[in-house]
This record gives structure tokens, C-alpha cells and sequence, in this order.
């Protein structure tokens, strides 16, 4: 990765940067869906839902801090301008929010649109 000495190429990366966040959110529903398909169906009293679930929120936890963190700590030390690494670490928090919110709005819908599946499972049980 070329230095960041321009504010053109400041604003390159971090329009780069958010195009990013959402592909990292869409590629960890992905990560969602494939890991919620591994869990198997309990017999009787299902409660897979759960361990469903909680992949689906370590999932996301793992998605949001890994860019955060490979943003901070890789791509922020080819910025020698403070005022640009500002600027940067701004743009990152916005992406936080991108990129969970992405995850959480596409999977959420996937759950609703396949409520009898085991992605949709994670929104719980069934009242039948």
C-alpha cells in the first residue's frame, strides 16, 4: 500500500474503505448463513436455535472489530498526516456502522424470508 500524502488520496481510501465495510458485512451473512446450516436439528425439545444464535452474534462481534482493528492498525500506519489519520479513524467508526448495519438488516430479512429454515431459526421458535 502506497503512503497517504494528498487529501485526494484520503478521500479515495476512504471511499474504498466504506465499499469495504459493506462487502465485510455481506460476506460475514454469508459466514452466518453457511455456520447456522452446520448446527443440526435437536429432536424433542429444540433449543439449536440458541446455539444458532449465539454464532450469529459472534459472527457479527468478529466482522465488526476485525475491519476495525485491520483499519487501525494496518492501513492507519501508511498515514503520516495526524489531521489525515483523524479523518480516517472517523470514516472507521462510520463504517462500524455500515458494515453491522448491513449484517444486520440483510440477515434479519433472510431470517423473515426463510422463517422455516435453520438461518430463520435464530430468530426463535415458532409459536405453531
Amino acid at each position: 500500500m502506497t503512503p497517504v500524502t494528498n487529501i485526494s488520496q484520503l478521500n479515495q481510501l476512504m471511499n474504498s474503505t466504506m465499499i469495504y465495510a459493506v462487502i465485510v458485512g455481506l460476506v460475514a451473512v454469508l459466514v452466518a448463513l453457511l455456520l447456522s446450516n452446520m448446527f443440526p436439528w435437536e429432536g424433542g425439545n429444540d433449543r439449536s436455535y440458541i446455539k444458532r444464535r449465539i454464532a450469529f452474534v459472534v459472527i457479527a462481534i468478529i466482522a465488526v472489530l476485525g475491519f476495525w482493528l485491520y483499519n487501525d492498525l494496518v492501513v492507519m500506519s501508511h498515514i503520516r498526516n495526524i489531521g489525515f489519520q483523524n479523518m480516517l479513524r472517523t470514516c472507521n467508526l462510520k463504517c462500524i456502522g455500515i458494515n453491522l448495519g448491513v449484517y444486520l438488516v440483510t440477515s434479519i430479512t433472510l431470517m423473515f424470508v426463510f422463517r422455516h429454515s435453520k438461518f430463520g431459526s435464530i430468530l426463535g421458535k415458532e409459536k405453531k
